[in-house]
């Protein structure tokens, strides 16, 4: 687990959350009550809230919306004692990145990335063939981004490999990227989204992470860590797409090793 716990009350505004995450390099805050957690706070909840557009968002500054009209107020917590396999369950199972560990009283929070780091120092030989999704959500790179907004919701995904002409991959596209690109036109001043026919190979994270099929899970733990990606290509012999790793399949890991 990660500790000591950096926390925010329900009447903290937003600005002072995203100070903090960027301050300590976190990605989530519990939020506390006269000391009780009562929930939590992740980028992705700021991202996701704020993106909504709803009238009341665009009235109000940052710096004036409280937490709690932001946070996600179902706390899930687990005991100290219980084993990472359980913890990996109880992530998977909530769709969640994070848990407060206590019993009668909070010691920190273990995460995804917690889990991961603590992977990649096992000395397990799990191959990469066995944890990998063999489902990719692909895009050529001169695909625009109205297709590729698409394919995202279509697929319910949040990051699409980019591949050449043929099947091998030349990057990846987040929703971090879009969102780059989104706040681009508008500094631009432009009243649309995308005044430009902007493609794939515009916006795409390259060059691309990858690990061999017949790899091992530790060693693609250890690049994600090293390089703070959440996800690596898979790929053949031949350089071939063949899947995808990202931080559930790392929790599979775990689980199957039970390291």
């Amino acid at each position: 687990m990660s500790a000591p716990v950096y926390a925010i009350t329900p009447g903290d505004p937003i600005s002072r959350a995203r100070n903090l995450m960027l301050r300590h390099k976190i990605s989530r805050l519990l939020v506390t009550l006269h000391g009780d957690p009562v929930g939590v706070l992740t980028k992705a909840d700021i991202g996701r809230r704020l993106d909504q557009a709803e009238p009341q968002w665009r009235r109000r500054p940052i710096d004036q919306i409280p937490v709690q009209l932001v946070m996600t107020k179902s706390l899930i917590s687990i005991y100290p004692d219980a084993t990472l396999p359980q913890t990996c369950e109880l992530l998977l199972e909530n769709g969640i990145g994070g848990l407060a560990v206590r019993d009668e009283e909070l010691y920190g929070v273990v995460t995804k990335w917690d889990l991961i780091k603590h992977f990649a120092q096992t000395s397990t030989e799990l191959p990469v063939s066995e944890i990998m999704s063999d489902f990719v959500a692909v895009v050529h790179r001169r695909h625009s981004i109205s297709h590729i907004l698409q394919l995202m919701e279509a697929e319910d995904v949040d990051r699409v490999v980019v591949l050449e002409y043929g099947e091998q991959p030349i990057g990846m596209i987040t929703n971090s990227n879009l969102t780059f690109a989104c706040m681009s036109g508008a500094d631009a001043g432009s009243r649309k989204m995308f005044e430009l026919p902007i493609l794939a190979e515009d916006i795409m994270s390259a060059p691309l992470t990858t690990i061999q099929k017949d790899g091992l899970a530790i060693d693609a733990a250890h690049k994600m860590v090293e390089e703070q990606i959440t996800s690596i290509v898979v790929v053949d012999e031949d350089m071939y797409l063949a899947g995808i790793l990202d931080q559930e399949c790392m929790l599979q890991a775990i689980i199957m090793t039970g390291e």
